[in-house]
């Protein structure tokens, strides 16, 4: 047995080397198909930072009469960090909030502004709380609950940050990107296994005698048909490395570009990569086998009724 497993090992290396040309062209195609999907991967990857990075700038933003106690606000503030729908409050007192304004002017080099807030003799500034909820679909909850009737005392207005319009837009854009990625992958992958099949046939073709004669004194269709389907194993892992060997320099120019490319949001493309390697490139590679044993056993099939 074992015997027979190093002839077809050797036999499909040699069908391989028979044919070099004809594998390059095949294996050239299944590592187009394999940068399509890798392409789809980062714009993916691209997008769903993007949403993170805005999903993140949604707030609410509550604003207090100058006239409300203290006491009572931080009392809200418990209330509303206990909600299940809140992940964080932060609570903004009128002079933290005069300071960190009078620090932001004085970093951008206003010195008419900070000049101007020496003049006042009180504090302009409301109070705030700045809540973040756990999901961009619970801010509404979270409204209700600051227009709750026992807080209008206090409360001077409420501002919900919303970027649901952008989310909306990119989550489209997305839903695009994920519908063209798979029009692309299809048409590659298509191609792909068309190669793959009509590659196999030609090599069956040259070998019809041989196989013929195989047939004829004995030989089990699995003797045959083993270093067929191993050559057609061979294109998919010769063509993964080579992705492997293209994608990571194409990353590495690309990186500088996408290391924050979205309103401070960091993307590190080389580590999403990296930390997905086996997932990424193994899906790829399996789907691949799958698709390319299965043409090439159809390919031979025919050519084993003797």
């Amino acid at each position: 047995m074992f015997v027979n497993i190093i002839r077809v090992i050797k036999f499909a290396f040699q069908n391989f080397w028979r044919n070099f040309w004809l594998s390059i062209v095949t294996i050239s195609i299944i590592t187009l198909s394999f940068l399509s999907v890798n392409f789809f991967i980062f714009t993916n990857a691209l997008v769903d930072t993007a949403m993170h990075a805005i999903e993140q700038r949604v707030n609410i933003t509550v604003n207090f009469k100058t006239s409300a106690p203290e006491p009572s606000i931080l009392a809200l503030r418990d209330v509303v960090a206990k909600s299940e729908y809140v992940d964080n409050v932060e609570y903004i007192s009128k002079q933290s909030a005069f300071e960190r304004f009078r620090a932001k002017k004085e970093k951008e080099g206003n010195v008419i502004i900070t000049e101007s807030l020496d003049q006042f003799e009180e504090n302009p500034l409301f109070a705030s709380l700045l809540i973040k909820a756990k999901d961009i679909h619970y801010y509404p909850a979270i409204t209700q609950l600051l227009n709750q009737s026992q807080y209008e005392n206090i409360i001077e207005k409420t501002n919900l940050n919303d970027k649901s319009i952008v989310i909306s837009k990119l989550n489209t854009l997305k839903e695009r990107v994920k519908q063209v990625g798979l029009v692309i992958n299809l048409f590659f992958g298509a191609i792909a296994v068309l190669i793959v099949y009509n590659t196999i046939r030609i090599t069956i073709y040259t070998r019809k005698d041989e196989i013929g004669i195989m047939k004829l004194v004995g030989g089990s269709n699995w003797y045959i048909r083993a270093p067929l389907v191993l050559e057609s194993v061979i294109y998919s892992f010769v063509a993964i490395v080579l992705t492997i060997v293209i994608i990571y320099p194409l990353l590495g120019v690309l990186q500088p570009y996408t290391s924050n490319y979205f309103d401070g949001q960091a993307f590190d493309i080389l580590a999403y990569f990296s930390n997905n390697f086996f997932t990424i490139f193994g899906y790829q590679l399996l789907a691949s086998v799958v698709l390319n044993m299965a043409s090439s056993a159809l390919a031979i099939g025919r050519y084993l009724k003797v």
